[in-house]
């Protein structure tokens, strides 16, 4: 018997698994596939701390403090590579982003309005027309395998089981069901992206979470281009974001809301991605990124978000249970908070209640409650 299943091989499930068992908890980590295998190896794993929300502030920087210390915390790389990060708005939304830009410093984070002149020095390819811009300079991104499973094998190493291959088909207060047998413990982690709702309906809980897809290109800049670019959240009508890859690549995706609008199965996402959404992606990274333009796809991908109403996630216990817990709906944007829910479901699970991260903003119940996060940036939603 464990004193912990998590259910759920992402990054998530991974760093619940690696920051219960480093306190010396017996855990059981439950993937159906192979550790990685699911959303989280879609991930584009931008680190970054713009947000609207305090809270998911210090949680995004005790992310970034993570992944930049990976190795001598975690005993392996992140591969976190600092890039800087500009997120730009309309001329009419200055007040927007100066009020995220006021969240991020009231929270610890190193971020600024920048000038037209400032966006320049910062790198000189950057259409500034009609736009204005703040900038993290300490921004970056990972590898999302290298974490997962530099997650999983540091809770090895700490006794946990990884039980990969295994399909959990039922969720209750004293374990889980599996179509290779019973797990029998004393909490269970329900971190399954999408596919926690239906283990957590049988509980009498509805986590309102939608399959979106996300659709993200890997583009080949021309040969001319030089030096690699900042990351840039374009919030004009384009809606991209895009972060450099290796040498000569950008990943490129989508800040539009709509993703909800059109729910994929989870389990059979498309292949690939549209023809029309790589043409309005190139169109945009040429609009934005002088000497970008002429540049050929190189492969595609659509992930899967799982979207909640006000594309927050849920952490906390599931609503008329005792030892069950939910981590999910992070709607496309949680692998920088990975570090920070790790160490907030291990308090919750371990010590009752979390002390580091005041999670009530993110409690099971607001939707029910009509209480929704304000996720929205007024000009977009970033995930």
């Amino acid at each position: 018997m464990s004193d912990l299943v998590v259910v759920g091989g992402g990054v998530m499930g991974a760093s619940i698994a690696y920051h219960t068992a480093a306190r010396g908890a017996r855990v059981t980590l439950v993937e159906r596939g192979r550790i990685c295998s699911g959303p989280t190896r879609h991930s584009t794993a931008i680190v970054r701390l713009h947000y609207t929300q305090s809270l998911l502030v210090r949680m995004a920087a005790h992310g970034l403090r993570s992944y930049r210390a990976f190795e001598e915390e975690v005993g392996s790389s992140s591969g976190f590579v600092q890039t800087g990060m500009l997120f730009g708005a309309r001329e009419g939304e200055r007040s927007l982003l100066e009020s995220n830009v006021e969240t991020g410093r009231a929270a610890g984070a190193e971020t600024s309005m920048v000038s037209t002149d400032e966006v320049d020095a910062i790198d000189e390819r950057v259409v500034t027309d009609g736009m204005v811009f703040c900038y993290e300079p300490d921004a970056g991104y990972c590898d999302p395998y290298l974490v997962a499973s530099g997650y999983a094998a540091a809770a090895q190493r700490a006794g946990a089981t990884i039980a990969e291959g295994t399909c959990v088909t039922a969720v209750d207060e004293g374990g889980v069901d599996t179509d290779r047998g019973r797990h029998d413990a004393d909490a269970v982690v329900v971190a399954a992206g999408q596919w926690s709702r239906d283990l957590l309906v049988p509980l009498g809980y509805d986590l309102p979470v939608v399959a979106a897809p996300a659709e993200v290109g890997r583009y080949r800049l021309p040969e001319s281009f030089g030096a690699p670019p900042p990351a840039v959240a374009d919030f004009s009508a384009a809606a991209v974001y895009f972060r450099p890859s290796e040498r000569g690549f950008l990943e490129v995706g989508s800040l539009a809301p709509e993703h909800a609008d059109d729910p994929i199965d989870a389990d059979d996402p498309p292949e690939g991605a549209r023809a029309s959404t790589l043409r309005a992606y190139a169109d945009a990274i040429g609009a934005r990124l002088r000497g970008a333009a002429g540049g050929h796809w190189r492969g595609a991908w659509t992930g899967v978000y799982d979207v909640t109403p006000d594309w927050e996630p849920v952490l906390d216990r599931v609503p008329g249970t005792e030892r069950t817990f939910v981590a999910a709906g992070f709607s496309g944007h949680g692998f920088k908070l990975a570090p920070a829910v790790g160490l907030s479901l291990a308090e919750l699970v371990l010590d009752g209640g979390t002390h580091t991260f005041d999670l009530g903003l993110l409690n099971a119940e607001r939707f029910a409650r009509e209480e929704l996060v304000g996720a929205r940036y007024g000009y977009s939603v970033l995930g």
